[in-house]
């Protein structure tokens, strides 16, 4: 029976009940014990699925040309005992179609034939696909039997056993693409969008109103891959956060990325799908489905959810009105620090960071607005003197880069375990450097201090404007003057700004009208006229180092198809370095204010966030405008 083609109900049951009585056998038992393959050559297979996790493995011996699909498919039946089923002639089962939408069955190449026992029969070319037979489970809320059809065969059956609805649903997806986004001409939205079409031709189109969100939270996995996509279309346009925003009344859900610090559509949703998509955000890392009073907030570890990604996210969800919520995911990068050279400092900046991190102790602060790239920098510096001979402890919320041969600790304020505590218990863990993610407090700061004193060197972050108001901002926490003096290395602000994108990039010769108002600009930062340098220096220094053919260029991009026709790819920062020596540390001392230590700082080489970014500007890295919106002096 295992060989002759079912073609009846009956016929296929029987053959279902004589696979039951057979012994287990793997795939590749079966391929080896009838000569389709070697040793050898399984133990290669094996490897490679190791590697490809989710292939499986006689879908791998194809894909190599070590077998046959004829070759494959007669193993599976012979010594695996499935039942080969002719598509050409078998009786559809209604009910068994009725349970698998059309939409799936196309994407997973299945057909359904039947139910038995409460468990739905589907013939498809390879029963090892467990991801195709998981989807099926979960869309059908049953169990399933795969059967074997041959390949040629499965088109045209469910072609004829959904006697074509997908006209419709076809019709359905091309008016939501018309309508939900303005891209549809990209592939990747285009792409969610038909999700999303699924999503709603399977919804009951007449249930009452108090039940819609109730049925669609128990959707089938269209919803879930929707989510995925969306994700993974986040991943590849390298953008930051993923806003979800769910309004009242029967407002459409709002999805919108961010993307070098600018928020932009990506899809709309109908109301019906905005508690059944922040119940799956919160399922995706753990959090209490039921609880939307207060916020939450998660990780998730994206590569449980799809196949070969390492992407990690975190999550958090804040209450609304009307008992809703929204929900907004910060895409984490786990890849490697980079290096020093490569953040775009300018030869003072990178010298002055450079020799600051190789002193033995004493602290170093990074300092700017959330999503400045802090967090980033320090990892890079901490790359920069990451050796075998230096032990090195971070404590951060959340863990975001990763590197070798730092031990890294993940702070959770639920528990009591805070930044503080961390920063005590590294102390009794015999460290050479530290890096605390963020000074939060008071008890976090003076303990901070106290570690650089004590022969460590440490690394942290704060939210302050610029680097000289870090000082003062440090001193008004109540940190004792001559202690905080004594600690303090350097402080560098930084500030991201769009960058003009490199494949539509032109430059022109700047007017002289242009490079005045850019040197008036440079000038004007400077607060003590005394010490400010002459216009005529300035310009012959921007000549030395910028100029194109003797003479300084404006940039722009007008935009192409690689930026988005934005005229900007990417983000470049603006870094202000201060380093302490002995005139600042007096003027820590005897606790004076930000503008005097700024003064003093620039007489000595300091320049700020506003004049790094006009140099960036002459080198054609970004607009005078971004500079402006992203600097404050």
């Amino acid at each position: 029976m295992v060989m002759r083609k079912a073609v009846t109900v009956d016929q296929l049951a029987e053959a279902l009940e004589q696979q039951c009585s057979m012994p287990m056998v793997r795939i590749g038992d079966a391929l080896m014990a009838m000569g389709y393959v070697t040793e050898a050559e399984l133990d290669d297979a094996l490897r490679q699925q190791h590697d490809e996790r989710g292939v499986p493995l006689g879908e791998l011996l194809v894909r190599n040309g070590v077998v046959t699909p004829q070759e494959l498919q007669t193993a599976l039946a012979r010594k695996m005992g499935y039942p080969m089923v002719d598509l050409k002639a078998f009786p559809f089962d209604r009910d068994a179609v009725d349970r698998l939408p059309y939409q799936v069955a196309m994407r997973r190449s299945v057909v359904p034939l039947m139910l038995r026992g409460g468990r739905l029969v589907v013939a498809l070319d390879n029963p090892g696909r467990r991801d195709a037979l998981d989807e099926i489970e979960f869309v059908t809320q049953m169990k399933v039997v795969p059967v074997l059809a041959d390949p040629q065969e499965v088109s045209p059956a469910i072609e004829r056993a959904y006697e074509r609805p997908d006209l419709n649903a076809w019709i359905q997806a091309e008016e939501l693409q018309s309508v939900t986004a303005p891209s549809a001409t990209r592939p990747d939205a285009l792409d969610a969008r038909e999700l999303l079409a699924t999503l709603e031709q399977q919804d009951s189109l007449d249930a009452p109103p108090e039940t819609e969100e109730a049925q669609i939270a128990q959707s089938d996995n269209s919803l879930v891959r929707l989510i995925n996509k969306m994700i993974l279309d986040a991943q590849t346009q390298s953008v930051s956060d993923i806003h979800i925003e769910c309004p009242g009344n029967r407002e459409k859900v709002r999805v919108r990325f961010r993307k070098d610090g600018h928020l932009k559509a990506y899809l709309e949703l109908p109301y019906t799908y905005r508690s059944a998509v922040i119940a799956r955000l919160k399922i995706m890392c753990d959090l209490d489905i039921s609880e939307r009073r207060k916020p939450q907030d998660g990780k998730i570890a994206f590569s449980k959810f799809s196949t070969g990604s390492k992407l990690e996210l975190r999550l958090a969800t804040i209450p609304t009105q009307n008992n809703l919520e929204d929900a907004v995911l910060r895409l984490l990068s786990s890849a490697r620090p980079q290096p020093l050279e490569q953040l775009g400092f300018s030869a003072a900046n990178l010298d002055g960071l450079k020799s600051v991190m190789k002193r033995p102790y004493g602290m170093v602060l990074c300092v700017g607005p959330t999503g400045s790239g802090k967090t980033t920098t320090l990892h890079s510096a901490l790359s920069f003197i990451n050796t075998p001979d230096r032990k090195i402890w971070t404590a951060e919320d959340p863990v975001e880069i990763t590197q070798s041969g730092l031990r890294q600790v993940q702070v959770n304020p639920r528990i009591d375990w805070t930044f503080a505590k961390a920063l005590r218990a590294f102390l009794r863990a015999d460290p050479d450097v530290i890096m605390v993610g963020e000074i939060r407090d008071q008890e976090t700061a003076q303990t901070a201090i106290e570690a650089s004193l004590t022969g460590h060197l440490v690394l942290s972050t704060l939210h302050t404007n610029s680097a000289a108001e870090t000082v003062t901002r440090l001193l008004d926490m109540g940190m004792d003057p001559f202690n905080f003096a004594d600690s303090l290395l350097g402080v560098l602000a930084q500030r991201l700004v769009r960058r003009l994108c490199p494949k539509c990039l032109q430059s022109r010769p700047a007017t002289e009208a242009e490079v005045d108002e850019l040197a008036e600009d440079w000038l004007h930062v400077w607060p003590d006229a005394d010490h400010r340098p002459a216009k005529a220096d300035l310009l012959a220094d921007w000549t030395a180092r910028h100029a194109q053919d003797g003479r300084l260029h404006f940039h722009h991009a007008p935009g192409c198809s690689a930026c988005d026709h934005t005229g900007f790819k990417g983000r470049a920062a603006l870094h202000e370095l201060l380093t302490v020596t002995r005139t600042i540390k007096r003027q820590i001392q005897t606790g004076a204010r930000a503008e005097e230590i700024l003064n003093s700082a620039m007489a000595e080489g300091l320049r700020t966030l506003r004049q790094d970014g006009i140099e960036k500007v002459l080198d054609g890295v970004t607009t005078i405008e971004e500079v402006r919106a992203g600097s404050n002096g």
